[in-house]
């Protein structure tokens, strides 16, 4: 519950604009990536993730962006790792500005900060050979994540989303691609 108190006030904070058009609501689904160093050496995470986008455009060409999401992914340790299975649920508020390569490619780039919330569980250390020899308790953490985002419309209705953020203090790293939906 914090964590998501924490958002809205970075929200508030960033000065979200109250006038302008109305905000539209994308939803979809798609594929979550990263690396996360407490799996030590780093692990990388591969999984899945859905994502709810809410848009407000406030001047010509620039908009906010609240991306959040939920997720899970597994870990694939190097030789003496961590095996660990985990939750992601966060969000990221971006500010976006169009940008014209061409007269019809002209994705949306951003920039932005956020709350992300970890769980790890069934966690495993691995021998060299990649036996279990070894189980640890489950844990969760917050974290403070600077991100960069772009929006790619496909058309009115049908776009995707790519975001890549990073973490403080753990420095786990997630990659994001999802296919988004308008409903409105």
């Amino acid at each position: 519950m914090k964590a998501w108190m924490k958002m809205g006030w970075l929200a508030v904070a960033l000065g979200l604009p109250v006038s302008g058009s109305a905000w539209r609501l994308s939803v979809g689904g798609g594929l979550l990536g990263g690396l996360v160093p407490a799996s030590s050496p780093t692990g990388t995470a591969l999984g899945w993730q859905f994502a709810g986008q809410w848009t407000r455009e406030s001047y010509v060409g620039q908009r906010w962006l609240v991306d959040l999401t939920a997720g899970q992914f597994a870990t694939r340790p190097g030789s003496g790792g961590l095996l660990e299975r985990g939750r992601a649920w966060g969000g990221l508020v971006l500010w976006e500005h169009r940008v014209p390569f061409s007269y019809t490619f002209r994705p949306w780039l951003g920039i932005g900060a956020g709350v992300t919330r970890y769980r790890f569980d069934d966690r495993l250390r691995l021998n060299r050979d990649g036996y279990a020899v070894g189980a640890y308790p489950d844990r969760s953490q917050s974290d403070w994540d600077l991100g960069i985002g772009a929006s790619i419309p496909l058309n009115r209705s049908w776009s995707i989303g790519i975001t890549a953020q990073t973490g403080f203090p753990t420095h786990i790293s997630m990659f994001g691609v999802t296919v988004l939906w308008r409903l409105f």
